[in-house]
């Protein structure tokens, strides 16, 4: 039987979903990182809140998949941050975000992943005017503020040290960089600085993974032409 390659899990809203795109490429650069070493697989799902996500991830990643997943991210919180007024459908009350984000770690522990291998990732800082400006282009409800964010940013990695998950807190780290506003490629979504940037916030906990996980299959000029067949061996 074919052996499993060992996989990230990216699991979120748009800024997940988008993440193999040209601005939003953090999800790529990853996957590139970890070339011939790890499965990245992308699971965003855009406009979704963690009141959804919480009831599809049993769906996504089961107890049967535990064995093989190396790292899952969870990047949620930029939807429920929304006006409650003018995004009602979107919109998560603060405390029930944190149990719906308790909801999902758990989980994830439940099924046998380890919390080593867990990240929680903050939304990102968001810039109300270029957005607003967007939602008029695709006349949709403008309801999204910087302000509002940060709460949630604050809550989710408050359920990441309560749970003792790796976390990575892109809401504040872009806020301390100049030009942050740079980041984000519609005041909401990560543009091509904004995905480096969460990137090299990323790439420290998967350095372990890198050094750890062998390559797959051996090097081209390693191959023994005369026996070509113990490739088989190696896999």
């Amino acid at each position: 039987m074919a052996k499993p390659w060992p996989k990230v899990f990216l699991f979120g809203d748009s800024l997940t979903q988008y993440g193999n795109s040209s601005d939003g490429c953090w999800a790529a650069l990853i996957a590139d990182f970890l070339q011939r070493k790890c499965d990245v697989v992308n699971r965003g799902f855009s406009g979704y809140n963690t009141r959804w996500c919480k009831l599809i991830l049993p769906k996504l990643i089961t107890k049967e998949d535990a064995s093989s997943v190396a790292m899952v991210t969870v990047f949620l919180g930029a939807n429920d941050s929304v006006d409650s007024v003018r995004c009602p459908k979107q919109h998560v009350p603060l405390e029930e975000f944190s149990q719906n984000m308790r909801d999902i770690l758990q989980y994830l522990l439940d099924i046998g992943i380890e919390r080593q291998k867990i990240a929680v990732i903050s939304p990102p800082s968001c810039v109300d005017s270029k957005w607003e400006a967007e939602c008029s282009l695709r006349s949709i409800p403008f309801g999204k503020y910087n302000t509002a964010t940060k709460p949630y940013a604050q809550a989710s990695m408050a359920v990441a040290k309560e749970f003792g998950t790796q976390s990575i807190d892109l809401y504040s780290s872009m806020m301390a960089q100049e030009g942050w506003e740079d980041m984000l490629n519609d005041g909401l979504h990560l543009s091509a600085k904004g995905s480096n940037h969460l990137f090299q916030l990323i790439k420290p906990l998967l350095l372990p993974l890198f050094e750890k996980l062998p390559l797959i299959m051996p090097y081209w000029a390693d191959i023994d032409n005369e026996n070509p067949h113990a490739l088989l061996d190696t896999y």
